[in-house]
């Protein structure tokens, strides 16, 4: 059986709030990923202190969420930057 080779969709590594590849990605505790410096800017410059929400469902959290680098998610946004640059 021939393998058929897995067609990246651009979009779907995109972060929701520069539009462009995710660089540095972090994801939240609702799912969605984001660019580190993205997201941070978001919950520094817009957000009231008291509570935070997911830019794209909305999920609100009463504290800052902790943000861990996404190394998965990195290590493929990685491989479409060298593909693009190709």
């Amino acid at each position: 059986m021939e393998q058929q080779a897995v067609k990246l969709d651009r979009e779907t590594f995109s972060c929701s709030i520069c539009l462009d590849l995710l660089k540095d990605p972090v994801t939240t505790s609702c799912g969605h990923s984001y660019c580190m410096n993205c997201i941070t800017k978001f919950w520094d410059e817009g957000e009231k202190k008291e509570n935070y929400h997911c830019p794209q469902c909305s999920t609100t959290f009463t504290q800052k969420p902790d943000l861990q680098k996404n190394t998965m998610l990195a290590a493929l946004v990685e491989q479409i930057w060298l593909n693009r640059l190709d």
